[in-house]
């Protein structure tokens, strides 16, 4: 999409507005050292953009982590029959030697690198090299929040890692053992604690394109919730739920609300493939940018919608996107839906692509066809509503999602049912809030016998409207170790 390329102009810096300009597109410099960069405003802002830029990589949001790393859950799969003994990451029986895990490491170290890199050589120039002090604190503070975004990924996909906080430069400093989760949770905690009183509020920045002092308190109610989890299981809950109160009272986000009759949730989703921003609800407080179709001379593309997303086999018709559709959402997930949740036949696809004499069409399911469903592709970035021309195979412009403000009510219900050792009345609140706004019955307080009957019910919650967003590996290992095999084990009701 195009916030993060509105950002920098050539000509300048055009801080937070919208403008022909792009983020990633930044002057190419010569002679560059450590002695000579970041001594303007421009500048520092260029080197912000190539911590960001990590973001979009293959490794990263750019496929791996939503993609090949997070299938083979209970909730979505590898689907092609002729995979099923490849040797993949979603298949189980994968080495250290895969090369999309192997990726994946490397793009999130560079990330790493990167921020540690910037953070060092900006904490060493005045204020007035960064455009103000205030300006100053504002870019130490994003990298810092990048860094932490790096490191949770990490902790999701591996756990124990090693925790590099200075720049990597040689070889001498390349060998690091890994650190207990609580020592990397620690420093996490830390970079979204320096970053959050620096970041600037949602509304300033107008876009969800750069990470705002909400999204960081968001954040930081998510690592202090899975840092609560299995296996470090530490008395956070109380913070958790703190964060999260936190964005809920400022007042900046809301849920995405019906549009010309098209449920909220859908909508949301549509304005997200069509390069469209939310300025009003604010429900998307931050993605990864995604921009082109790879066929210029940058590629800043993304794969969703097409790896994951509806099959379309035909190459010859433009007026479709082709889309390999790489993945099925499971038939456990599919029985989670209520009958009038609009997140049912929108996370999965209500319709199918059909290709006569070269050309295709789009065939909407009848109600029969429907209740024959068992499961089937994921629906919820759809490819047909990518706005740049030509469409090609392997690239979207289409934004992922790192937190929504969903999400942050459904932390809230979790987090309070925890701390609380009961279902409160805020914690349904929270959660009717998400359901109402899906069409799904209101739950009452009378409706759960227990913390731990309304715990289970949470857990379902989040992932109908969280589905192949947040890491499925990490939501089912913080659940519990049992909790974690229980679930993969259900998928023999896939095959």
């Amino acid at each position: 999409m195009n916030i993060m390329r509105n950002i920098i102009c050539m000509a300048g810096l055009v801080m937070l507005s919208f403008s022909s300009c792009s983020f990633l597109e930044t002057e190419v410099y010569g002679s560059l050292d450590e002695n000579n960069l970041y001594h303007d405003e421009t500048s520092c802002m260029a080197g912000l953009v190539g911590i960001y830029d990590k973001l979009g990589a293959e490794g990263t949001y750019g496929c791996f982590l939503w993609g090949d790393l997070d299938a083979g859950t209970d909730i979505l799969v590898y689907n092609r029959d002729y995979g099923k003994d490849y040797i993949q990451v979603s298949n189980y029986n994968f080495n250290n030697t895969d090369s999309k895990i192997e990726r994946t490491w490397q793009d999130l170290y560079e990330g790493i690198n990167r921020a540690n890199d910037y953070i060092t050589a900006l904490s060493g120039r005045t204020g007035e090299e960064c455009g103000g002090e205030r300006m100053k604190e504002m870019f130490i503070g994003e990298a810092k929040a990048l860094r932490a975004l790096f490191y949770m990924n990490l902790v999701a996909f591996w756990g124990e890692v090693p925790l590099r906080l200075e720049v990597v430069r040689d070889l001498s400093h390349q060998q690091l053992k890994k650190s207990p989760q609580t020592e990397i949770y620690k420093q996490i905690i830390q970079d979204l604690l320096d970053a959050e009183p620096v970041c600037l509020s949602a509304d300033e920045l107008n876009a969800p394109g750069r990470i705002s002092r909400t999204t960081v308190q968001a954040l930081l109610a998510r690592a202090y919730m899975w840092q609560a989890g299995y296996p470090v299981e530490a008395d956070t809950w109380g913070e958790a739920l703190k964060w999260a109160r936190e964005v809920k009272n400022s007042n900046l986000h809301r849920l995405y609300q019906e549009v010309d009759g098209v449920n909220g949730y859908q909508a949301m989703f549509i304005n997200m493939c069509s390069n469209k921003y939310d300025l009003t609800y604010r429900e998307s407080m931050f993605e990864v940018e995604f921009y082109g179709n790879g066929l210029d001379k940058t590629n800043e593309s993304g794969r969703v919608g097409l790896y994951l997303g509806i099959s379309q086999g035909n190459q010859t018709d433009p007026d479709y996107p082709f889309a390999y559709a790489w993945y099925d959402g499971t038939r456990i997930l599919f029985k989670m839906y209520e009958e009038g949740d609009a997140r049912k036949w929108w996370n999965f696809g209500d319709y199918k692509y059909e290709s006569v004499n070269g050309k295709v069409r789009k065939v909407i399911y009848t109600d029969e066809e429907k209740e024959k469903k068992t499961d089937g592709n994921p629906g919820k970035w759809r490819a047909e509503y990518d706005p740049v021309r030509p469409w090609a195979r392997n690239c979207s412009s289409i934004n992922f999602p790192v937190m929504r403000y969903a999400d942050v009510l459904l932390m809230i219900a979790e987090c309070a049912n925890e701390l609380e050792g009961h279902p409160t009345q805020e914690a349904v609140d929270a959660v009717n809030e998400v359901r109402e706004r899906a069409g799904a019955d209101k739950v009452g307080l009378d409706d759960f016998s227990s913390q731990e009957e309304f715990r289970e019910f949470i857990r379902e919650e989040r992932t109908r409207e969280l589905c192949f967003e947040v890491p499925r590996h990490m939501e089912l290992r913080r659940w519990g170790k049992q909790y974690y095999f229980d679930r993969i084990r259900m998928l023999k009701e896939q095959s």
